[in-house]
């Protein structure tokens, strides 16, 4: 019984000893036999993009990149780097226009893009001058107003500035 505890709970894995060797490969989209092996993988075929919504996609891709060169050029403390990512983002979404004719996977992925633009309040500089403050704020207000909040609040309150530090040094989601 000791260790199949973790087996039984982690989901199916792909198993690489079936892969054809790669000189046999295609390189092509699964096809239907392939997907119906494979119950947990929920493959829909792709959406045609207009034009408009490549260069969407494209200006997504090259966000990192843009970010990292204007970081190189401008400073990690100018807010030129932050302006310009976030300015990318925003114009990807709403490039992409209306998702409700892109399939569930991509229509979750849109709505995913649009939550993450949340993160560039924590994001420096941005964080380092406005959001720090108001969100020190307001976590020790609740937590001297609210009972049993401040159980949860003082160690967020800590704990903030080194999570800012790691997990939003790194731009990528």
């Amino acid at each position: 019984m000791r260790g199949r505890g973790m087996q039984e709970a982690a989901a199916p894995k792909r198993n690489t000893c079936r892969a054809l060797p790669l000189h046999l490969r295609t390189w092509k989209l699964p096809t239907e036999d392939v997907i119906k092996e494979e119950p947990w993988c929920k493959y829909l075929p792709p959406t045609q993009l207009t034009r408009q919504r490549v260069i969407a996609e494209s200006l997504h891709i090259a966000r990192p990149l843009v970010h990292l060169a204007s970081m190189f050029k401008f400073g990690q403390q100018s807010w030129k780097p932050w302006l310009l990512s976030c300015g990318l983002d925003v114009s990807s979404i709403l490039m992409m226009g209306n998702t409700k004719d892109l399939n569930v996977n991509e229509e979750a992925e849109m709505k995913r893009r649009t939550v993450y633009l949340l993160y560039y309040l924590l994001r420096s500089p941005f964080y380092d001058r406005y959001s720090k403050s108001r969100i020190i704020f307001l976590l020790s207000a609740m937590a001297n107003k609210i009972p049993g909040v401040g159980l949860i609040a003082r160690p967020l309150m800590e704990y903030l500035p080194y999570w800012q530090q790691v997990y939003f040094y790194n731009w990528g989601y």
